[in-house]
Formats: structure tokens, C-alpha cells, sequence
């Protein structure tokens, strides 16, 4: 997939010019990105944002095919969800809460349900593979566009870019370009107001926030920061800080079903279509885990074509709702509760409905009686999904302890697609396997090269 050698070329450059620079040298000029990260409110609980020194580098050629196949599973995606609205059999496998479900079902007035989601995924030499998808409420674009902005002014970044073309792939832009074809769709003025509404208190809310500020920042478009539950609707009009919202971008989905009675303005108004509401709430049968065991089970081949069951047989791990069942795995029948129990260092057990990495258990990582444990909670009632475990790609990343030292993280890219074309992407780095900035992971943009 990848052409190792040609971008060992491009790090071993890089390492050059980061251990040579003077005037500042590297350390300075991470100190000054901190300080700029601090000054800008760019943190996570009250610390600059995680970061390092480096961007991951990207062929070029791969664009492309990154693209393609990340709307190819987008078109996946939106397959599967047709099973939860269509197939009352399959229902009980998209694991929701009762409101939630109800919410679930209430017409957006635009095509799609996953209209902001983000595939994560390694990307090596062993190819590209789609590890889990969220589908609900994807965070980073603010803070990966404004990391952009920041890293272009360092000096290490800025001498690279005078022996190589790189470029960088900002979020927003695209994002603006869907939010407003789905006003359009949804009937909305040419000129809107975009309320980006959550809890005040997120630990998100300065990526939120930059959100915000880029879109009021586009010509026809007025954009501010709002909790969603200090909203008021006459039947009519949405108000939020007294100002008419035509449009809803939200984040997490208990800051609707957490207090009904002071959410419901906002509902009422996505029932009656008087609001474009993005991601509407449908979108997130697309983000469970069981999306992925529906499109690597032989029993479900025949949803896709004969170029998407390509790309899934490509990209995703074989997966497989954790239940007693027969199935196959690598051409050959078997049990797979015994097989999975039998075989934990070739498998990662997952929460179906989990979320930040929490709860996932790696086979290698853990000892046989420890696996036995989480299969014996599992059997007990609780909805997990079993996936074969892939290559996880490494790189080495500049620390400072205080003296420059390279050391080596886990690398997780993420890829966003918006109205289901491919927008750009997020990396995130970690010591960790499982890569998450919840789990302590930092964050890093991709750069074409």
C-alpha cells in the first residue's frame, strides 16, 4: 500500500532538519507552540491540547484511492443503517435506548443519515483498514484546522515545505460546502444562521467553538455556540440567544435526551422540519460496532455490490456479533464463542455500542483468564462484537525531556467524509493500542507529500 522506502526518505529529512535547527532550536520552537496552543484556549482540561512537533506524512498517489474508498464505505454504511428502519429482525442488533430509537426515526427532510462521520483506520504497509466508525458525533475539526494554521508558522515545518510539496487538508472548508447543501435541501434560506449547539460544560467546546467561528465567518452564513436546551420555537421559528436558527450542528445526543423538557423546543422544531438538525439522531445506527459485522458476515454480501464487497473485503477486519453462532472465518466453518475463546491473539473484543476506546480489549495484551472474564460478561447478556486485530503502524515523533529525543507512538488516522464524500482527515497518536485523545493520545494533522 504505502511505499515505505520513499517516505523513510521524507522522515530521515525531517529528522535532519528538526535535530539541526538553531535560533530556535526544536525545543524553543515546541515551547512556543504550547504557548500559542495555551493562549488561543487550546487545551483539554486545562492543558495545551496534545500534540507534537511533526505531521504524519502521506503519499500523494494515495489521495485518490483514500477518497474513493472512503465513500465507498460511507455508501456501506448507509446500507447497513437500512436494515435498523427496515428489517425489524435486525433492529435489536443496533443497540440504542428506547428514546434514543424513537429520536432515531424522525425524518431529517434531506437524504442520507450519516451526514458528518469519520472512519478510523491504520494506514501501513499492509494496507488500509477500517477499524470502527463514528457516526454520531465525530469531534476534532475545529482543533485539527487551527493546529494547521499553527504548525505551518513553525520553523521546522516551514523548511521542509522549500524541499518538498506538501499540503495540508483542511476540514472546514468541505464542512461548509455540505452545511449548505443540506439547508438548501431542507428548504433554508439562501442567508442562515448556524446554531452549533451543546452542553456548555463539553470538554469540546473550544473545538466547538473554532467550528463556530469558521462557518460566521463564510459569506451568508451567521454561526455562534449555543447550549441546545436554551432554546425557545413558536411552532415557527427556532430561537437561541433570541436569534431565528435555520440550522442545528450538534454534538453529543445526551445533551437532547438528558432533559427532554428543556430540549424539547429544539425537537419539536426537527419534527416539524423547520430546522436543518445535522447529525440527525438516525445517524447513529451507522456508528455501532455491528455495522462492521454486517458487512464482513458471508450472510450479508448480498446487500452490496460487487465493487463495495471488493473494497470491504479490502479494508475491514473480519467481524462478528459475539452470540453462539456458527460462522466462518478465513474460508472455514466454526464455533465462534470456543474459536474466539481459544484464539484471543488474533482478535480485539469491543463494546457494540462503545465509544472513545473504552472497554476494548485486546487479545495479545491480555492474559487468557482476563479474556475468559470479558467473554463470560459478554455472555452474560451484553452486546460486544469480536474483530480480527490489525497491523497498527508506528512512527517516530519528537518529545522533549527537556533534550529532543525521538520516540515511537501508535498511529490511528481518521478519515471525515461529509453528505458522504470524503473531507479530509485527523491523525491521532498515542503509546497506547488503543488510540484515542480520550485514552491520552495526541493529536496530528496528515500532509500529502
Amino acid at each position: 500500500m504505502i511505499d515505505k522506502a520513499y517516505l523513510d526518505r521524507i522522515e530521515s529529512r525531517f529528522r535532519d532538519i528538526v535535530e539541526s535547527a538553531e535560533s530556535p532550536n526544536a525545543r524553543e520552537q515546541m515551547e512556543a507552540l504550547n504557548a500559542r496552543l495555551l493562549e488561543a484556549n487550546f487545551t483539554m482540561s486545562g492543558k495545551p491540547f496534545p500534540t507534537f512537533l511533526k505531521p504524519l506524512f502521506v503519499e500523494k498517489r494515495l489521495k485518490d484511492y483514500i477518497g474513493r474508498t472512503t465513500n465507498t464505505i460511507m455508501n456501506c454504511i448507509e446500507k447497513v443503517g437500512d436494515l435498523f428502519f427496515s428489517n425489524p429482525e435486525m433492529e435489536k442488533y443496533f443497540e440504542m435506548p428506547p428514546l434514543d430509537r424513537e429520536l432515531a426515526r424522525i425524518d431529517p427532510g434531506y437524504p442520507r443519515r450519516v451526514i458528518n462521520g469519520r472512519l478510523d483506520a491504520f494506514l501501513s504497509e499492509h494496507g488500509l483498514k477500517f477499524l470502527e466508525f463514528n457516526c454520531d458525533s465525530p469531534c476534532g475539526m475545529g482543533w485539527h484546522d487551527k493546529l494547521i494554521q499553527f504548525l505551518q508558522d513553525v520553523p521546522v515545518i516551514r523548511e521542509l515545505k522549500k524541499s518538498h510539496d506538501a499540503e495540508y487538508c483542511a476540514l472546514l472548508p468541505n464542512f461548509t460546502r455540505m452545511i449548505r447543501r443540506k439547508n438548501k435541501q431542507v428548504g433554508g434560506p439562501d442567508e442562515f444562521t448556524v446554531a452549533v449547539a451543546t452542553d456548555w460544560n463539553t470538554t469540546v467546546r473550544y473545538d466547538l467553538e473554532l467550528v463556530a467561528e469558521y462557518l460566521d465567518s463564510q459569506p451568508g452564513i451567521h454561526s455562534f455556540f449555543w447550549d441546545p436546551r436554551e432554546a425557545e420555537y413558536d411552532g415557527k421559528t427556532l430561537r437561541m440567544d433570541g436569534k431565528p436558527v435555520h440550522v442545528v450542528f450538534r454534538d453529543d445526543i445526551r445533551d437532547f435526551t438528558g432533559d427532554l423538557e428543556r430540549s424539547k423546543p429544539v425537537l419539536d422544531a426537527f419534527k416539524d422540519q423547520n430546522i436543518c438538525f445535522i447529525n440527525p439522531f438516525s445517524s447513529r445506527v451507522g456508528g455501532l460496532k455491528c455495522v462492521l459485522w454486517f458487512m464482513t458476515d458471508e450472510k450479508s454480501q448480498n446487500l452490496f455490490t460487487a465493487d463495495e464487497l471488493r473494497t470491504i473485503n479490502e479494508t475491514i477486519p473480519w467481524t462478528r456479533f459475539m452470540k453462539e453462532s456458527k460462522t466462518e472465518y478465513q474460508g472455514k466453518p466454526i464455533d465462534l464463542y470456543p474459536f474466539v475463546r481459544e484464539n484471543k491473539d488474533l482478535f480485539v473484543l469491543k463494546p457494540n455500542a462503545g465509544y472513545g476506546g473504552f472497554g476494548v480489549t485486546i487479545g495479545p495484551t491480555v492474559t487468557q483468564s482476563e479474556w475468559d472474564k470479558v467473554l463470560e460478561q459478554i455472555s452474560s447478556g451484553e452486546s460486544w462484537v469480536v474483530q480480527e486485530i490489525a497491523y497498527i503502524p508506528r512512527g517516530d515523533f519528537p518529545q522533549f525531556t527537556p533534550d529532543l529525543e525521538w520516540k515511537g507512538k501508535n498511529i490511528n488516522i481518521n478519515f471525515f467524509a461529509f453528505d458522504g464524500e470524503f473531507g479530509g482527515g485527523i491523525v491521532r497518536v498515542s503509546d497506547s493500542q488503543i488510540i484515542n485523545v480520550h485514552q491520552g493520545g495526541g493529536m496530528i494533522p496528515f500532509c500529502y507529500v
